[in-house]
């Protein structure tokens, strides 16, 4: 933009926490929290870390309930502003997102915290899915013993996801007295790797994806 002054905002979840750029140059918004989940009064002049303290408290509280529910959204926003989907792609499949990468299909692969998941979702392109499929839908969730608390998903040249567990167990991570057995628990264990399952991307990751 020539011109910085003419700076225009766009509306997706609370809490932002990645964006991408797909090849249509779309761009898809990953927030922590839907827009139908309250947030917690920050008293006046508390520092950043005490303000995260206490919003990731109450959005650990809203989604473990009673009752539970998810939250978290993905939004997409196209060259010209629009979106598809005011409120976002929410749903049980979207929980905590906290990181998001785009495959050489345009499809969306969204790393869930609280879900402890890799979610795929089809992009704007939906060319190879099966007949009916419309952007946004979910077209699988990646469970499993070594994924854990995921802040964020990233694809190779050669189609591997490979997916960040940043915690394990929030309890060990949070609780100031955490149970024994569990207390190391806190800290991920590294990388998991899901072999060959996205559509391989062109390095380096910067700007829209490339084949």
């Amino acid at each position: 933009m020539s011109d910085p002054t003419k700076v225009e905002s766009f509306r997706a979840g609370i809490g932002v926490r990645a964006l991408a750029l797909d090849s249509k140059e779309n761009v898809w918004v990953a927030s922590n929290r839907d827009l139908k989940t309250p947030q917690p009064k920050l008293p006046d002049g508390i520092s950043i870390m005490e303000q995260f303290k206490l919003i990731t408290a109450a959005m650990f509280k809203y989604v473990m309930g009673p009752p539970a529910r998810p939250t978290g959204a993905v939004n997409m926003i196209r060259p010209h502003g629009t979106q598809p989907a005011s409120m976002g792609i929410t749903g049980e499949a979207i929980n905590i997102p906290w990181g998001e990468n785009i495959d050489a299909n345009d499809d969306v692969w969204v790393g869930n915290m609280w879900g402890r998941s890799v979610t795929l979702l089809a992009g704007d392109d939906t060319k190879g899915h099966p007949a009916g499929t419309k952007t946004g839908d979910v077209i699988h969730i990646f469970q499993g013993g070594s994924i854990q608390m995921i802040t964020d998903a990233s694809i190779d040249a050669a189609g591997d996801v490979w997916a960040g567990n940043n915690w394990n167990s929030l309890e060990a991570a949070a609780n100031s007295n955490p149970s024994r057995p569990t207390s190391t628990w806190g800290g991920g264990s590294g990388f998991t790797v899901i072999y060959g399952v996205a559509a391989p991307v062109k390095p380096p990751r910067i700007g829209k994806v490339q084949t």
